[in-house]
């Protein structure tokens, strides 16, 4: 697997978090608009306003971050029986490295602990390598979870049974 250990973040870390998403994100500011972009920014950087229904897991290297993720234990267009992810975030010089596997792995291992039936989440076209990992892992596509976060963003929705 990889050296990192996964929890919670913490409330001072929250900022640090932000940016590392925003981030990670920004290789795909080149394909939207500038309004798009910046709408889509500011809403993966509200890590604040994700932590009243969601829990923020962080990737730690040592004493570093080097990535997140949101765990939604109701999620919108999840069932009852099912836990959300989102947000799943590495910063470009830690990708390769397992973080983000681990970081999926921890979340669905939590489902499983809590019982639930399946897991969801959605990603777009141009996140390639978050696709393949999550169908490595057995995520299959569902369009009853594709929504737009922000104009001209189109997210498609995968879940995977438990």
């Amino acid at each position: 697997m990889t050296d990192v250990q996964i929890r919670p973040a913490d409330d001072h870390e929250l900022d640090i978090v932000a940016s590392l998403i925003v981030d990670a994100y920004a290789e795909h500011a080149e394909r939207m608009s500038p309004d798009a972009w910046s709408s889509f920014a500011q809403h993966i950087a509200n890590v604040r306003g994700r932590l009243i229904d969601a829990e923020l897991l962080v990737a730690m290297r040592g004493e570093r971050i080097v990535g997140c993720v949101t765990l939604f234990t109701h999620w919108r267009g999840a069932q009852e029986d099912s836990y959300g992810v989102r947000m799943l975030a590495v910063p470009p010089r830690e990708r390769g490295t397992g973080v983000a596997r681990a970081l999926m792995e921890h979340c669905l291992d939590r489902a499983r602990q809590d019982h639930r039936k399946r897991v969801v989440l959605t990603t777009t076209l141009e996140m390639e390598s978050a696709r393949d990992l999550y169908e490595k892992l057995g995520f299959v596509r569902e369009r009853e979870l594709d929504h737009e976060p922000a104009p001209g963003v189109r997210a498609e929705g995968y879940a995977l049974t438990l």
